[in-house]
């Protein structure tokens, strides 16, 4: 039940709400929007939650799901610029986990919070469409 609320307060974060319940009613809503795009947004948070376990972040910050709404942001990100395929399946993959990597690392220099999803977006859209 903890690896679920985890999950949930990590979709929360994405409005800045650490809250389970905030973040089941995001979901709903993402889900009611899209399917794919509710697929996209529990796999990316699961993903970006389970890299921060693994590289051994703060555990506190795991709990409270700020490992985890980037890789909601990334999942959502990349399935709404572009077709599902094994590629973009493989880029929603490695952004969560990047996501994860590059905020731990940019908050030990400053606040760092949605910067990470920030530089994936921008990078998005500095290569050109058919890169991915």
């Amino acid at each position: 039940m903890t690896y679920i609320q985890t999950i949930l307060r990590g979709i929360g974060q994405v409005m800045f709400q650490n809250n389970i319940y905030s973040g089941l009613l995001f979901l709903i809503g993402i889900f009611y929007n899209s399917w794919l795009l509710g697929l996209a947004a529990l796999f990316g948070t699961i993903i970006s939650t389970v890299s921060a376990h693994v590289l051994k972040y703060p555990k506190e910050a795991i709990k409270n799901g700020l490992y985890g709404f980037n890789g909601t942001l990334t999942g959502i990100a990349v399935f709404c610029f572009f077709e599902v395929s094994v590629v973009t399946v493989f880029a929603l993959f490695l952004g969560a986990i990047l996501s994860t990597v590059i905020m731990a690392y940019l908050q030990k220099k400053f606040p760092a919070f949605y910067c990470s999803f920030c530089h994936g977006y921008m990078a998005n859209h500095i290569f050109p469409d058919s890169y991915f």
